[in-house]
């Protein structure tokens, strides 16, 4: 396991070992088991790497292949890799848990991240123009004196 993957299963175990944790993973699995395509990711990779078990890969496949079918892009990525390291037997029973996949209704909403305020729209620029050049010298300076 590489010290990315260390970090990340202890950061993630230590997020999942703390009280909203708890709460926040039933909201992402009943908004996985529902059809909510990113929520089925973030299972994927919650099986994969934060809870740390080899017998996790398939639940992970499973829910990477489920999110891929609903046309994630990232969750095709997540798929490929960890199939390529698993036994065929295991990906068949991924595959069979994937056909065996009813969503159980309207996806729960999972929170978004807050969008960041758009700036305002910029102001139509002004058009200056210099003052049109007159020989009259402005009033209350006195001219020059001639020479």
């Amino acid at each position: 396991m590489t010290t990315f993957a260390r970090t990340l299963a202890a950061l993630l175990t230590v997020f999942l070992w703390s009280g909203s944790a708890h709460a926040d993973l039933d909201d992402i699995r009943r908004a996985a088991e529902a059809g909510d395509t990113k929520a089925q990711l973030e299972l994927g990779i919650l099986f994969q790497y934060g809870f740390n078990y080899k017998d996790n890969e398939i639940p992970a496949l499973t829910w990477y292949m489920i999110s891929a079918n609903q046309g994630s892009t990232k969750a095709v990525k997540l798929r490929d890799t960890l199939k390529a390291k698993m036994t065929e037997k295991d990906v068949q029973e991924a595959l069979e848990q994937v056909a065996q996949y009813k969503p159980s209704g309207k996806p729960v909403a999972v929170p978004a991240p807050v969008a960041p305020a758009t700036a305002p729209a910029p102001e139509a620029p002004v058009d200056f123009s210099p003052p049109p050049a007159t020989d009259a010298a402005p009033a209350g300076i006195d001219p020059p004196p001639a020479q």
